[in-house]
């Protein structure tokens, strides 16, 4: 409990000065560890939100051929008066396509990138860019990126369960990390590239993690949007499957689309 109280007070930068057991306090090395957006750290579970994340190139413009996602990421124990800079790695996930530097993304050591990594003087806080490339393989596969803090000269690991990030990315459609858990199980139901398919081309909007997110936005929430988006989406299976008798609308898997 006092380790969580500890993070959230470092991330908002406020003095832990006051604490009698003080075992993040800025001595001669810090920690470091992954976070959730400055803005989500009172919500709960965020600490461990945003682990993994997905991403497609597949509703941008053709021209379009590379793009950036952030992980935010914090010192823990307190400010330094000199900038700390910070090292990161990529790790090989067993049984998926991993993605591979200077072809699926520009790689950490890159001068361009590696600049970025770094937490600035009085600050406690940093976004760490991963930046995409469009490569033709991303049409037929994912691209798998683990990303994992490594210790140097300015910085120990953190706490194990924030040690690192993964990105999936691709050209496809795919599903969005924010399809799930009770917004899966009460309005969308099962994934689906068909069903997800469907709701873009009976709505006109992308249902992406971005347009996803805001609708389901735990600080603004808005469930007659929803519903009514839903509703519109029902209306439309009803409508195509009457179109289409003894042949209604099914899957890649060869499964009926349905929502609850």
């Amino acid at each position: 409990m006092m380790k969580t109280k500890y993070f959230l007070v470092a991330l908002v930068l406020m003095t832990m000065a006051s604490c009698k057991e003080e075992p993040f306090l800025f001595n001669d090395l810090a920690t470091l560890q992954f976070g959730p957006p400055v803005s989500a750290i009172y919500q709960p579970g965020a600490a461990a939100a945003g682990a993994l994340s997905t991403y497609t190139f597949f509703y941008k413009s053709e021209d379009v051929l590379q793009d950036t996602v952030f992980f935010d990421i914090y010192a823990i124990g307190g400010t330094s008066s000199k900038d700390r800079r910070f090292k990161l790695e990529q790790v090989q996930v067993d049984g998926v396509s991993n993605a591979v530097p200077g072809v699926h993304f520009i790689s950490f050591d890159d001068p361009g990138v590696s600049k970025s990594l770094v937490i600035k003087a009085g600050q406690v806080h940093s976004r760490v860019p991963v930046i995409m490339l469009r490569d033709v393989s991303l049409k037929t596969a994912d691209a798998v990126l683990r990303v994992n803090v490594v210790e140097n000269e300015n910085f120990k690991k953190g706490e194990a369960n924030y040690l690192w990030r993964r990105l999936d990315f691709t050209d496809r459609i795919n599903k969005p990390a924010a399809w799930g858990g009770i917004y899966q199980n009460t309005y969308y139901g099962k994934y689906s590239t068909v069903k997800h398919k469907f709701m873009i081309d009976k709505t006109g909007e992308i249902w992406d993690q971005e347009f996803m997110s805001v609708l389901q936005d735990p600080l603004l929430p808005d469930p007659s949007r929803i519903m009514y988006y839903m509703s519109v989406i029902k209306a439309a299976l009803i409508n195509y499957n009457i179109a289409h008798p003894g042949n209604p609308l099914r899957d890649e898997v060869g499964d009926l689309v349905v929502f609850p």
